[in-house]
């Protein structure tokens, strides 16, 4: 997956951007460039010639984005369902039954995040690879 965004800052190795949006007229200059961000994303490059203010376009695997998208869409609805059949096993009623799946779903959300923080931040900021970079204009 390849997207491109604009260096808001840069400490040693770790480079801030913040994300374009991935539309069709996000490059544009017609709008503010407000509407074009969609949020900023932190990854390590020893390249040295990135300066603030640089456009820079990277990509992360494929592989890795799948992997986000599997564990983020489909465990909390696993969840949810393991929730709802737990509860039934133990004989509650349906509506107990369907608090625990809530439940479950809210457990299932708070395990993703922990594991984000914890384990994928350190792993995606390693994973993503700058291809290109846009000098900023000099005024």
């Amino acid at each position: 997956m390849k997207n491109s965004g604009i260096v808001k800052e840069k400490k040693s190795n770790k480079i801030t951007i913040s994300m374009y949006k991935e539309s069709a007229c996000s490059h544009c200059n017609k709008c503010s460039d407000s509407t074009k961000i969609t949020n900023n994303f932190t990854l390590i490059s020893d390249r040295k010639d990135i300066e603030v203010g640089d456009i820079v376009t990277f990509e992360m695997e494929d592989r890795q984005v799948f992997k986000a998208a599997l564990i983020v869409y489909i465990i909390p609805l696993i969840a949810m369902f393991i929730g709802y059949f737990l509860g039934d096993s133990y004989g509650f009623s349906e509506g107990e039954n369907i608090g625990i799946s809530f439940l479950a779903l809210v457990l299932s959300f708070l395990g993703i995040f922990i594991y984000d923080k914890k384990i994928v931040k350190n792993r995606m900021e390693e994973s993503v690879k700058i291809i290109s970079i846009e000098k900023k204009e000099e005024k």
